[in-house]
């Protein structure tokens, strides 16, 4: 039926149509000729003459490498078979609970003609349980609380597809429409403006009109009803879409003028993002050290950026230094004479907009001793328990539950209540230990392509997303691990080419130039190296000392130095280097240097392998520094000859042991921080057989790893489920599990108190209000500084 004439069958009266509501009775046929119901205003325009990959400020492309702005358009750079379904979410903009109208409108079109595709809206991302970050990861495959697809094909059909068949992901099946009128014809290279319509009935339910028309002409090309949606599928998130065929290679499309209106649309302008994601700062006394962090704009290679400052009482900004943008989209400052005794405000501006603040944030006051020092411990995040690409969700274990694919159960992302838990600590520093991101989450391997920069980023991104409020205001050591690298283990062999192109054979997988731009955006805050001369390749150092809070503090990197196994050799017997002479001559100094200060280290990871494999029998693995065991031993004397405590994570295993040197308890005191959310599980369980257990805990005491070292095991966090439990039921080579439920994840607290002189280390849960619930078994656990 033709709309002219679908419009002549709709006999009721206009007067009928002018509400906010209609008969769900009359709905199909008032469809077509209901006035608009909601005024439109641009979400947020795109730029001419320029050509990049952030989309701005109301935009969250997935993935990065996927989109480009490209002059005045929103265009998707893959169609590849398994590409579908690439989106853009629009962040500033959401679905309510509001039974009110909406309506979406774009401009859009083919970029390959030739080629068969689809393209549109995604509505309803999350059903409303979702934080609206969460929900801008919805990509390829759907699954719970996906919601629904409007749109158009290269063809000219218009259609509604389902989008949370957690079954089916990828057949994108459509949905009932009680209404259409479609010409069908091929969109060619056509300027075609998509109108999507959501009018509220008196039923409690909506219906969605699609109208899609010829931009030049103004010929209407077809439009679509869908009726009596339910109000539960039209709450959550907002994106675009462009899609080749499911499993076929296709077309890519082009969107511009993005509209919203409507009281069920809501607003959030705090919600936009860019062109800076976040700054990252140290303070080691009278030496400032800061980065910010730019999304992927266009010529950055062009820009110059200045870091400014004013104290509270001040009403002028001080003008900083004036830095370029470097490779991997960050700016890096180093600000000599800075006075640590007050705080300070701080905003980054272009030089050539200097009154447009671009982020802002709070440089602290060194308090020295003056009052406790609380230090927040992290590792080990990865924004999804599943992988996007993953296309089927299965247990891995019987004891998990399968997870929907947007619910808060899989998009961990942005991890409020483990942020919101550990700032109610309110940290003086926070100290994130290694694995800011994983290789292949939220999405697959990019590390071994033409945008492998970009897809590095990608996770970056999302790392920097969850924590930048925290370090906007309080100061960071970050320490890059293995995974930030891109790789599963790192035998970092001081940057030499691996032996036999295996991760195995020592030395940095990936493009070098890859490598340098994670250490530039991950280390470039931190406080100036002790001896700075880099590696192999050109790879920098970030080993070296700060004083912040009346502590000294180290910071070691337990990987780049680190020997390559030699499994022909007894593990007993293996001999090798862990943190290398440089970072031991380092160590030396800082033992001798403020010996007057507590200390503190900070590494990537406990140097022992405390691991079981049932029974109370150790497990070998050399990815841990139990290996190699002269160099461990080596490092933990010097870290004992400093009377330090150390830090640390990576292990996913949350744990307290005293490191040996000759004995059990000769050397150095650990906190390795449990994960914060990792896959990997890891076990050390005594099962009561071990001598000398703390307050008779049958998962404590004297433990020989299978390097022959010798430690004591304090406190330890194990998986809920025990080894013996997971290894009967483990069908996967691997020890991965998905399910929260079943890990013990979380992050560390750490409290300097000067006045009784002790360090109280604690270990919470990532989902336990600090206020009203309790810590990990064995936590709290105090230290006092004298105590050796």
């Amino acid at each position: 039926m033709k709309r002219r004439d679908f419009i002549k069958v709709a006999s009721t009266t206009v007067s009928g149509m002018l509400g906010t509501v209609v008969t769900p009775s009359t709905a199909a046929l008032q469809a077509a000729k209901r006035p608009n119901l909601a005024a439109l205003s641009p979400v947020d325009p795109i730029p001419n003459n320029e050509q990049r990959n952030w989309l701005g400020k109301a935009y969250w492309g997935n993935r990065l490498q996927d989109w480009q702005v490209n002059n005045g358009r929103i265009e998707c750079l893959r169609a590849e078979a398994s590409f579908e379904v690439r989106t853009v979410a629009l962040l500033t903009r959401a679905l309510n609970n509001a039974h009110k109208p909406a309506r979406l409108r774009m401009h859009l079109g083919n970029l390959t003609p030739s080629k068969n595709g689809f393209c549109g809206f995604l509505l309803g991302i999350g059903a409303g349980k979702l934080d609206y970050r969460a929900c801008a990861l919805a990509q390829r495959y759907g699954g719970e609380n996906g919601g629904f697809m409007a749109v158009i094909d290269s063809s000219g059909e218009l259609s509604f597809r389902d989008f949370s068949n957690q079954n089916k992901p990828i057949a994108y099946e459509q949905l009932q429409r009680t209404t259409h009128s479609q010409t069908k014809k091929p969109l060619a290279d056509k300027d075609i403006i998509l109108d999507c319509h959501i009018d509220p009935t008196d039923q409690a339910t909506f219906d969605v009109r699609l109208i899609a028309s010829d931009a030049k002409t103004g010929e209407e090309l077809g439009f679509i009803v869908r009726t009596q949606v339910p109000a539960s599928e039209l709450l959550g998130g907002i994106a675009m879409l462009s899609s080749p065929p499911a499993k076929q290679a296709g077309a890519r499309w082009w969107f511009n003028r993005i509209e919203t209106g409507g009281e069920k649309i809501s607003i959030n302008e705090e919600h936009a993002l860019g062109p800076v994601m976040g700054c990252l700062y140290s303070l080691n006394k009278s030496v400032l050290k800061l980065t910010a962090q730019f999304l992927p704009i266009a010529n950055p290679h062009k820009k110059h950026v200045r870091l400014e400052y004013k104290a509270a009482k001040d009403n002028t900004w001080k003008q900083g230094q004036t830095k370029p943008i470097e490779d991997g989209y960050v700016a890096c400052f180093r600000l000599s004479k800075w006075d640590f005794s007050q705080a300070y405000e701080y905003r980054i501006v272009f030089t050539d907009a200097p009154n447009t603040a671009l982020f802002c944030g709070t440089i602290v006051k060194d308090h020295q001793s003056s009052k406790q020092l609380n230090i927040a411990l992290y590792s080990c995040i990865i924004p999804t328990a599943k992988s996007l690409d993953r296309e089927v969700y299965e247990k891995l274990i019987p004891q998990e539950a399968i997870l929907g694919r947007y619910t808060p159960d899989n998009i961990l992302f942005p991890h409020n209540k483990l942020v919101t838990h550990c700032d109610s600590h309110a940290p003086d520093l926070y100290v994130f230990a290694g694995d800011q991101y994983y290789e292949t989450y939220p999405t697959r391997y990019g590390r071994d392509t033409p945008d492998a920069k970009l897809d590095t980023l990608y996770r970056w991104y999302l790392w920097f997303w969850t924590f930048r409020d925290s370090v906007r205001h309080r100061p960071a050591i970050v320490i890059a691990d293995d995974h930030d690298v891109l790789q599963g283990n790192l035998w970092g062999n001081g940057g030499k080419d691996s032996s036999d192109n295996t991760e195995e054979g020592g030395g940095f997988s990936w493009a070098k130039d890859l490598v340098r731009m994670v250490y530039r955006i991950q280390h470039s805050h931190n406080p100036d190296a002790f001896d700075p001369t880099p590696i192999k390749h050109d790879i920098p150092v970030t080993y070296g000392e700060f004083e912040y809070g009346g502590v000294s503090f180290a910071i070691i990197e337990d990987r780049k130095f680190k020997t390559p196994p030699n499994t022909e050799v007894d593990p007993l017997l293996t001999k090798g280097e862990l943190l290398g002479k440089r970072q031991e001559d380092f160590l030396k100094h800082w033992s001798e240097n403020n010996t007057h200060l507590p200390k503190i280290c900070l590494t990537a990871s406990m140097w022992g392998s405390p691991q079981t494999k049932g029974n109370a029998e150790p497990l070998l693995d050399y990815d841990a520094n139990g290996y190699p065991p002269d160099g461990r031993t080596r490092a933990v004397s010097l870290v004992k000859r400093a009377n330090a405590l150390v830090l640390a994570g990576d292990q996913h295993l949350a744990m307290v042991a005293k490191q040996g040197v000759n004995d059990y308890e000769d050397g150095a005191l650990f906190f390795a921080g449990p994960a914060a959310a990792a896959f990997w599980q890891r076990w050390f369980e005594g099962e009561g057989k071990l001598e000398n257990k703390r307050n008779n805990h049958p998962n404590t005491g004297n433990f020989i790893d299978t390097f022959g070292n010798k430690m004591r095991v304090l406190a330890v966090a194990n998986p809920k489920l025990t080894y013996a439990e997971f290894k009967a039921s483990n069908k996967h080579w691997g020890n991965f599990v998905a399910d929260h439920r079943l890990k013990s994840e979380g992050y560390g607290i750490v409290k300097v108190d000067h006045t009784k002189k002790q360090y109280t280390l604690e270990c919470w849960p990532w989902d336990v209000d600090p206020n009203t619930g309790a810590q990990f078994e064995g936590w709290p656990f105090v230290k006092k500084w004298q105590d050796r």
